[in-house]
C-alpha cells in the first residue's frame, strides 16, 4: 500500500514551547544566493573520477564559492553519482567563476560520448525565499554563508512556510497543480536544458548523528532511519502523488579521507512549497519521523545533538539554470520538460 494517503491533515504532536529552533539570516549586503548543484554521473565504475578530480580543482580557482560540499549517491540506472554542492552570496562573482577561461572551456568542452554525465543545475534565487530549519545550534548547506538565530516558528503544519520571509507577501501558487507525463528522450550524446514552471520548490533535508550519544543513536537507528526512508521512498516513487520531480538520495562525503561521513541528505525538486507541505501532512512515513523527534524533545532522556535540519529555496521561473552533458534520460528534469539542445 501505498504511503501516501490522500486523507486530511493529521495534527502532530507539537514541540514544546522551549524547543531551541533556529534559522537562518543573512546580512544586508547579500540580496541573492546562488545554490549550484554539480554532477558527475558515472555509467561505468570509476569512470567519472578523473572528471570530479578536475571539477574539485575549479572549485579552487579565482571567485570561487564561499563553501562546498561533496556527497554520493546511486542513481535508479546504478549509476554511481558524485554531487557537489558551491555556494555563492553574490552572484556576479559566480558568473565571474564560470566565465573564466580554465571552467568555460572546461565545460564547453565535456565530452558528449562515453559512460560519463555532467550535468548542473544552478539557483539564484532571492534571500527571503529561503529558509532553514534545525533544533541544534549547527549550520546546514547554504545556510554556513550566513548566521543561526533563535526562532520560534517550528512545531506546527505551515512553519517552513512561515520561515520563509517573502511569504508574508506571496503565496508561492504553483504554475502546475499536475505533474506532466514522464517521457524517456534519447539524452545520450547530447547536451541539453530545459525550461521549467514558477515558484519550483527546493528542498534538503539532512540527518546528521556524529555528534549524537548512544542512545540518541540508537533511536535513529531503531526509530528514525527506517520511517525516514520510507518518506523518501514515498517522495521518489509516487511523483504523480507528491509533485516530485527529482529526489537524490545522498551519503554526505569527507573528501580529505575519501569517507562517508555519518551524515546524509535528500535533494528533491517539488512542483511547489504546496506540493511537499500536502506530502508531508498525509504521508504516515513522514508523521512518524516527526513524532519520534518531537518526543525527544518532549520527553527528554538526554540532550539532544542530532542535527535534523531542512533548507528550502522558492524558484521563480528563469532563477535555475540547468544543463545536462551525455546524462541519462532520467536525470533531473529531462524526464518531466520537454529539452532543447544547448549551443
Amino acid at each position: 500500500m501505498s504511503e501516501f494517503e490522500a486523507t486530511p491533515t493529521v495534527q502532530a504532536a507539537a514541540l514544546p514551547d522551549d524547543y531551541p529552533g533556529k534559522t537562518a539570516v543573512f546580512p544586508a549586503p547579500i540580496e541573492r544566493l546562488i545554490y549550484g548543484i554539480f554532477g558527475v554521473q558515472s555509467r561505468v565504475a570509476g569512470a567519472g573520477l578523473a572528471c570530479a578530480r578536475e571539477l574539485e580543482v575549479h572549485f579552487s580557482r579565482e571567485h570561487a564559492p564561499g563553501a562546498v560540499e561533496q556527497l554520493r549517491y546511486t542513481d535508479a540506472q546504478g549509476a554511481a553519482c558524485d554531487v557537489y554542492l558551491a555556494f555563492w552570496s553574490d552572484p556576479a562573482r559566480y558568473e565571474k567563476w564560470f566565465a573564466q577561461p580554465a571552467v568555460h572551456d572546461w565545460w564547453q568542452t565535456l565530452a558528449i560520448t562515453g559512460p560519463v554525465g555532467v550535468w548542473r543545475e544552478v539557483i539564484n534565487a532571492h534571500k527571503d525565499h529561503y529558509q532553514y530549519g534545525a533544533g541544534v545550534p549547527e549550520p546546514g548547506g547554504i545556510s554556513v554563508l550566513g548566521k543561526l538565530v533563535a526562532c520560534d516558528k517550528f512545531g506546527y503544519w505551515g512553519g517552513y512556510r512561515d520561515r520563509v520571509p517573502a511569504s508574508a507577501h506571496d503565496d508561492f501558487a504553483p504554475e502546475l497543480n499536475e505533474m506532466p507525463s514522464l517521457v524517456v528522450r534519447e539524452t545520450l550524446g547530447r547536451r541539453l536544458s530545459t525550461a521549467l514552471p514558477n515558484n519550483l520548490c527546493f528542498i534538503r533535508e539532512g540527518q546528521g548523528w556524529d555528534k549524537a550519544g548512544t542512545a540518541e543513536r540508537g533511536i535513529w537507528t531503531e526509530s528514525m532511519e527506517p520511517v525516514v526512508e520510507r518518506w523518501i521512498k514515498t517522495l521518489r516513487d509516487e511523483p504523480l502523488r507528491t509533485g516530485c520531480i527529482s529526489l537524490r538520495h545522498c551519503r554526505e562525503w569527507d573528501t580529505a579521507t575519501n569517507t562517508p561521513l555519518n551524515k546524509q541528505s535528500q535533494l528533491a525538486f517539488l512542483l511547489s512549497l504546496k506540493h511537499i507541505e500536502r506530502a508531508a501532512r498525509t504521508t504516515h512515513a513522514h508523521l512518524a519521523v516527526k513524532k519520534t523527534f518531537t518526543d525527544m524533545y518532549t520527553e527528554p532522556e538526554f540532550c539532544p545533538r542530532m542535527h535534523i535540519w531542512v533548507e528550502m529555496l522558492i524558484v521563480k521561473r528563469g532563477e535555475l539554470v540547468n544543463e545536462y552533458v551525455n546524462c541519462d534520460s532520467m536525470t533531473g528534469f529531462l524526464p518531466y520538460f520537454e529539452p532543447w539542445e544547448v549551443g
